[in-house]
């Protein structure tokens, strides 16, 4: 829509400062989708953290290298984004926009901050409200809530807004989506780290800063070709407008959707393990001799929410469980890189599952998707994925290059997991006190309780939606879905039964 209006000469003006250092944004940020995401994520400390030291090393973090990109402003010229950066910060246009408030309450004696999701010693999962309810906790009042808001201010393209309570902190960042993925976040947070640690001559540098690694991964001859095996599986033509058909026809006639966070215990989590790897000796002993019986946590849970999805469909119809796969864990190039990418690097991966086998049994679903994933989530696959996007013009928007039946419904399901954001984040030199003391707790002082994610630019076209947020240090879970009432209502009963 901006692009429409930036053509027939209606947008207003856009503040553009001659003296800026301009950065490009590059093939995986500068997508149609990504424009109509703004992440708001909230981290959860329960220990008391010192702000202004935390916003100070993020704006030092900002004011070295081309950690600078991470401080623009964004630009649309010709239809493209771009990131236009002060030459020097000042106080009327710094590296980021903060702001900070003060309860001098307990969390758990705060209207809202008590209904936090909360780990919990029990075997039984946790439901949770809407991440939606806890947007006071995410942004200043008046921040950016639309893409458009960014172009035509001099807004920073990331935001700190930090909630103090007598025994917690609530750490929120914001930023549009076209500026970096999950591992970009790492990144970003691995950096402020050190920075917070007085560790600067330890801190990598940013690379990708200029140039479009992606672009140049895909255009290197000395890769040899591959056939993308997904070819003709892809969604184009009548099919793909078939597609769309039944995604409107979703949205028309279903009810609300409802997102909410779980809280998934280690134990359950084991009991859905064993689950699956007894049914995949029992599928062996059947007759499939040459079955697996691996299968990962995160091909479990994928198959546990699929079957509560797929049973729940007023009728029967295929299912496909779009996964995002990031390249930097499958170059050795980037895997390797003598420093850290902060920007989109991810790629779509397929598991197609019929009526019939989205039903089958937990294993049985879970082998189905580890078997699709090792298929296309080769670095040979992602590459020839990659090229794809570059010969037929569709990097303008991956995320309609869509495989499957055309009458499938799209379940995109995205793991934070490797993220390892628990583990990675530490804030310990911002720790003034520790906010829970007693012998029950179970995470070190600076590190965080629970995190969530939402957008702020709230677009209901998304459906079925699942994000596994990570696993924390004693192996519990955090998810959240956005799902049909009729899902829940098929996940809650299940957790009165057995698994």
């Amino acid at each position: 829509m901006e692009f429409v209006r930036y053509l027939l000469g209606t947008s207003p003006p856009q503040p553009i400062n001659e003296t800026d250092d301009v950065f490009p944004l590059h093939m995986l940020d500068d997508t149609q989708t990504l424009r109509q995401i703004l992440v708001g994520w909230t981290l959860h400390f329960n220990d008391v953290l010192d702000a202004d030291k935390l916003h100070a090393s993020l704006s030092a973090l900002l004011d070295t290298g081309d950690w600078r990109k991470l401080g623009g402003r964004l630009r649309l010229k010709n239809g493209k984004l771009e990131l236009h950066v002060p030459q020097r910060y000042t106080e009327s246009r710094p590296a980021l926009t903060y702001s900070h408030k003060t309860s001098l309450v307990n969390l758990r004696d705060h209207p809202l901050g008590s209904k936090l999701p909360n780990p919990t010693d029990k075997a039984a999962v946790s439901i949770y409200d809407d991440p939606v309810s806890f947007r006071p906790f995410v942004a200043r009042d008046h921040h950016p809530e639309t893409f458009e808001d960014y172009l035509y201010h001099d807004t920073p393209i990331l935001s700190l807004h930090i909630t103090s309570f007598n025994d917690a902190t609530l750490v929120a960042l914001t930023w549009p989506h076209c500026i970096m993925d999950v591992l970009g976040q790492q990144a970003l947070l691995k950096a402020w780290c050190l920075v917070l640690a007085g560790q600067e001559s330890q801190l990598p540098p940013l690379l990708g800063a200029r140039q479009d690694t992606m672009a140049a991964l895909a255009d290197d001859p000395s890769e040899p070709p591959e056939e993308f095996t997904l070819k003709n599986s892809l969604l184009q033509g009548f099919a793909f407008g078939n597609f769309v058909f039944h995604l409107m026809w979703d949205r028309f006639w279903n009810p609300p959707l409802e997102t909410h966070i779980l809280f998934v215990p280690k134990q359950f989590i084991d009991r859905l393990k064993t689950q699956a790897q007894n049914d995949l000796k029992s599928a062996s002993k059947e007759g499939d001799k040459e079955a697996p019986i691996f299968v990962s946590e995160g091909d479990v849970i994928t198959a546990w929410m699929s079957r509560f999805i797929s049973s729940s469909l007023p009728a029967p119809r295929p299912i496909t469980v779009l996964h995002a796969v990031n390249t930097r864990l499958r170059f050795p190039a980037l895997k390797q890189a003598a420093g850290l990418y902060v920007q989109n690097m991810a790629l779509g991966a397929f598991t197609f599952l019929s009526p019939e086998t989205a039903q089958k049994r937990l294993g049985q679903v879970a082998l189905e998707n580890r078997t699709h994933l090792m298929e296309q989530a080769t670095k040979g696959q992602m590459l020839a994925f990659l090229r794809h996007l570059r010969s037929s013009g569709a990097a303008a928007d991956p995320a309609h290059v869509l495989c499957g039946p055309s009458d499938g419904l799209l379940l995109p399901f995205t793991n934070w997991e490797r993220a390892d954001f628990f583990n990675v984040i530490d804030f310990g030199p911002a720790v003034k006190a520790a906010g829970e003391k007693s012998e029950f707790r179970t995470n070190p002082p600076g590190k965080m309780v629970h995190h969530h994610a939402l957008n702020l630019q709230r677009n209901q076209s998304n459906m079925n939606v699942v994000v596994v947020l990570g696993k924390e240090q004693q192996g519990n879970y955090w998810l959240s879905a956005c799902l049909l009432p009729s899902t829940w209502v098929k996940i809650k009963e299940s957790l009165t039964d057995t698994v």
